[in-house]
């Protein structure tokens, strides 16, 4: 079983979609986390998770845990808010902290990488990655990130008028002066893209693969 950890709190939103394509194209029976749909609180740096593998809280983690020990893969999908993976993804990477301790709970588990932001999407990818390996010791088999290129500003309702957004920064005055309307076309969708829809096969089928090769259980 695969277990799709989904950081968007944008129910069906790229990332929800790419997550989804990837766990099914691999042929396995997969789960999808929704983690903004769930109260997780931050680590408390108690250690109190030393003796027993388990976190003292009684949140929404807690039955996450068997979940993800259980799970032959877990792919890990984090958003890029202010140039970082977002606050649902990096809370729960850090309530992964009780499956580290003496004995290590997830030690060459296999996982992926799915990403979606703006240009930090591809450094935020990687530092997940580094977090789950460096860490976790998880076996990372692949990932893939996509460059929405949507910022914020398109759905705040000040886009368009806002000096100190995006459009704004990144657009000359001369641009910005014409920049009147916010159109759906300006939405992109990982669909459109056939270079991040061929990563998201590649990924699916690096990930089967690699499943295929694990030992039988029991």
């Amino acid at each position: 079983m695969i277990l799709a950890i989904n950081g968007s709190p944008k129910p069906q939103g790229n990332l929800q979609r790419m997550l989804e394509k990837i766990a099914r194209d691999t042929g396995r029976d997969y789960e999808m986390v929704n983690l903004a749909k769930l109260k997780i609180n931050p680590c408390l740096g108690c250690v109190k998770c030393a003796d027993t593998n388990r976190c003292i809280q009684p949140d929404a983690m807690a039955p996450l845990y068997d979940k993800i020990v259980a799970a032959d893969a877990i792919i890990v999908g984090p958003v890029v808010h202010f140039g970082k993976a977002n606050a649902f993804t990096h809370t729960f990477l850090e309530r992964l902290f009780p499956l580290r301790h003496v004995e290590p709970q997830v030690m060459g588990k296999l996982a992926a990488v799915v990403c979606v932001g703006g240009d930090e999407a591809a450094k935020v990818t990687g530092e997940v990655i580094y977090h789950l390996e460096s860490y976790f010791e998880y076996r990372v088999v692949g990932s893939v990130y996509f460059n929405s290129a949507t910022p914020p500003c398109f759905i705040c309702g000040h886009g368009t008028t806002c000096l100190y957004g995006g459009p704004a920064r990144w657009m000359t005055p001369e641009e910005f002066e014409k920049f009147t309307e916010i159109t759906p076309e300006m939405f992109q969708h990982f669909e459109d893209h056939p270079e991040i829809v061929k990563g998201c096969e590649r990924l699916a089928s690096d990930l089967a693969q690699a499943l295929a090769a694990l030992p039988p259980k029991g």
